[in-house]
């Protein structure tokens, strides 16, 4: 994939999104071994390749709901940590495995957009972070940390999920759900 191969995906998504579907092709020879490349990190290699897969689909059927002032980039790969996320829980369910990778998986070599896909997710983070209490931020780094507040602990699995809500709706406020 060429280093600018990315630069025109916000302009190829908004021409999606206005149901111009000549853009359908070079939707997805940008996004398609970007979506694999991620999912590859975090999943086995057959649900890597069904959640890349699931997730360019979810691309382009809800390509009428993109928002041209958000980034198209980071759209993309919340509909893909969406299906990663599935994934995980779709093989925890059949108890094939604990949602923690294998630690024979190794991550897939790093390609020249990583950093700006990086970049953006931190960026966006940041802002979704910067909207909560520092009561929520405060929880949700103890439980990064596995530690927990001085509280009964189902007292703290109810922060950290009202916390979580309130990270997921500071997310949404820009990204819209995956």
């Amino acid at each position: 994939m060429e280093d600018g191969s990315l630069s025109d995906l916000q302009g190829l998504m908004v021409r999606l999104a206005d149901g111009d579907r000549s853009a359908f092709p070079p939707v997805y020879e940008r996004l398609w071994p970007l979506l694999l490349r991620v999912t590859r990190r975090h999943l086995p290699e057959g649900d890597a390749e069904d959640a890349a897969q699931e997730a360019l689909l979810r691309i382009f059927r809800r390509a009428s709901e993109f928002d041209p002032r958000r980034s198209a980039l980071a759209w993309a790969l919340g509909i893909a940590r969406w299906e990663m996320r599935t994934a995980r829980k779709r093989r925890q369910r059949r108890r094939e495995d604990p949602l923690t990778p294998a630690a024979s998986e190794r991550p897939a070599p790093a390609g020249a957009e990583d950093p700006l896909v990086e970049h953006d997710l931190v960026r966006t983070m940041e802002e979704a972070m910067g909207r909560l209490s520092p009561e929520d931020l405060e929880t949700l780094r103890l439980f990064r940390n596995g530690e927990r507040a001085a509280v009964a602990a189902a007292t703290f699995r109810k922060r950290v999920e009202r916390a979580m809500a309130r990270l997921r709706a500071a997310w949404r406020v820009k990204h819209g759900r995956p």
